[in-house]
């Protein structure tokens, strides 16, 4: 387990595309039935979607100029970790590319990390350790468009998915007490429950990959595609996540009773509520958005302090932030947010 002691979060911004999606707009993947049962289910209404031309830097240099307005100087960044699943380009990184367009210095620290729907808590970690080792203030950037990397012909994931960004400031104040500890798991024997098959060095891109592929239940699927077994990760996440959140309290001497909020990462509504069950939490503990924005992978923790705790951190808060997906990877982490947190409005572009 790792602690930190006096690093915290001070800015906080959240950028989603302005193209909405509803769920009847895929009519040629569902019958009326199927919509309602898909909205009672995952609880997506809505979700955005990035235009043609918008990348996930696109929307992360959004939500990263929204957030450098709360400090002084840009020359008090000394790192940026930037991440994402779906990069500008395979070389080079996305984080140097954006040092360039925020005008931050060239002494800097830039780094990516590919990761799913756990890599907010794990760009957190890493932001943190950056911050309480040079001491000077980090930008975390995570930003994703998966919506470019779906089949429009599989229901189990082009329903799913949203577009967003989120941008934090992170720094450390020896004279803080307040700590903070993160736990990580990883289960690489079922990498391949969440893929994109081919494009890698594994199976490279070729003609083969726009070879359309049925499974069992009639989803079509290129080799490019993101491509899901729903009732793997499904299984995965029900067995894993309640009891590493425990351990987690249990660790740190923290009861449920003793957190104010649980940011879990919005996979679908039915399971938050399972995972809520497990865990015997009221509902207001478990800030849902997932119905207006579908499931952003690592995007959806920042998002929900973005949309649904601006203007309720009067006091501390104590949070636990949870992160599960492709990997299979999952994470939670214990933290202090603080009354002088700045939640800036979401951005929309």
């Amino acid at each position: 387990m790792q602690k930190f002691s006096g690093t915290r979060i001070e800015a906080i911004s959240a950028c989603v595309p302005k193209t909405t999606v509803k769920t009847t707009d895929f009519s040629h993947l569902l019958n009326q039935k199927d919509m309602r049962k898909f909205e009672k289910t995952t609880g997506i209404r809505e979700r955005r979607h990035a235009q043609s031309m918008v990348t996930a830097a696109d929307l992360a240099f959004y939500a990263a100029q929204d957030v450098l307005k709360e400090i002084k100087d840009k020359r008090d960044i000394k790192g940026l970790v930037f991440v994402s699943q779906t990069a500008d380009y395979k070389i080079p990184f996305t984080s140097n590319i954006l040092q360039h367009r925020l005008g931050l210095h060239n002494n800097l620290f830039c780094l990516d990390i590919n990761a799913g729907c756990a890599g907010f808590v794990q760009g957190l970690s890493c932001a943190y350790s950056l911050a309480q080792s040079t001491n000077g203030k980090i930008m975390l950037i995570i930003a994703e468009t998966l919506s470019k990397i779906l089949s429009n012909k599989d229901k189990t994931t082009a329903t799913l998915f949203g577009d967003g960004a989120a941008a934090l400031l992170i720094s450390n104040n020896p004279d803080d007490c307040s700590l903070s500890h993160f736990d990580f798991f990883s289960d690489g024997g079922n990498f391949d429950s969440i893929i994109i098959p081919d494009g890698g060095y594994r199976n490279p891109y070729s003609s083969e990959s726009l070879k359309w592929h049925s499974d069992n239940n009639g989803n079509l699927n290129q080799g490019i595609h993101l491509s899901m077994d729903g009732q793997k990760v499904f299984d995965f996440t029900l067995r894993e996540i309640p009891k590493s959140i425990l351990s987690i309290l249990t660790d740190t001497q923290n009861t449920t009773n003793t957190i104010d909020y649980f940011l879990m990462h919005q996979s679908n509504k039915f399971i938050l509520n399972q995972i809520g069950r497990a865990l015997e939490l009221p509902k207001e503990k478990i800030p849902i958005n997932i119905d207006r924005f579908g499931n952003t992978s690592g995007v959806s923790i920042p998002l929900i302090i973005v949309t649904e705790l601006k203007d309720k951190i009067q006091e501390d808060k104590k949070i636990v932030l949870t992160g599960y997906g492709s990997g299979l990877n999952w994470g939670n982490c214990i933290l202090t947010l603080k009354p002088d947190l700045c939640i800036n409005d979401l951005i929309e572009i």
